[in-house]
């Protein structure tokens, strides 16, 4: 999987999720998906099993599991 970032770059900086290539995102993922009002929970598609790689505050609030709990795990 590849993302071409040459054009433009949304975010201005380097961090954040990473493709399978170990190229960042062009945009704050993090930052999109920390801030929303519902749970998201990401996990790695090209891992056996899928393995939760990401889940936000709201994830924590609404099913009282930590992300220490679940993060690398697939339910």
């Amino acid at each position: 999987m590849e993302w071409d970032s040459s054009d433009s770059d949304l975010s201005g900086d380097d961090e954040g999720f990473l493709l399978n290539d170990g190229g960042p995102l062009p945009f704050p993922v993090d930052s999109l998906l920390q801030s929303a009002p519902c749970g998201f929970v990401v996990t790695d598609a090209l891992e056996p099993d899928n393995p939760i790689i990401y889940v936000n505050s709201a994830f924590d609030i609404i099913t009282g599991y930590r992300a220490e709990e679940v993060l690398g795990r697939n339910w």
